[in-house]
């Protein structure tokens, strides 16, 4: 059985559109998180402060000055990369199915980075900024 050319494309589409979507599985807002710690001392900060209760992979470094106070969130991202895994079969009523072999399926590995810095003012932290891609 040969599928013409204009519904294969269609099917290629729909499942790259599909496996470009994502989700944003963070259980909390990191943003409200963070705005509790607003007017603390930094120490306290740093004993209360809790990324992966959230969800987040944290740098084991916090760089701390007498102005900022700042944490590396990591969001490492695997990318795939199209290759030969995918297949064109039918299911069980002949309808075409598209099938990749995820176990096989090579990838591209970034890592994204999100900085977390508190401005501190005599050690008490006044606002906070974000910098990097993974915000």
């Amino acid at each position: 059985m040969q599928l013409p050319l204009h519904f294969l494309i269609i099917l290629i589409g729909i499942g790259l559109i599909t496996g470009c979507q994502s989700l944003d599985t963070r259980p909390a807002d990191l943003n409200a998180y963070l705005q509790q710690f607003i007017g603390q001392n930094s120490t306290d900060i740093q004993k209360s402060l809790d990324f992966s209760a959230l969800g987040y992979k944290v740098s084991q470094t916090v760089k701390t000055t007498d102005d900022e106070l700042s944490y590396t969130i990591l969001r490492p991202l695997s990318i795939p990369v199209s290759g030969g895994n995918a297949t064109v079969g039918s299911n069980a009523m002949g309808a075409p199915v598209i099938r990749y072999d995820t176990t096989a399926m090579p990838s591209y590995d970034v890592n994204f980075n999100c900085t977390v810095t508190f401005k501190l003012k005599q050690h008490i932290a006044e606002s906070i900024q974000y910098s990097g891609r993974a915000c």
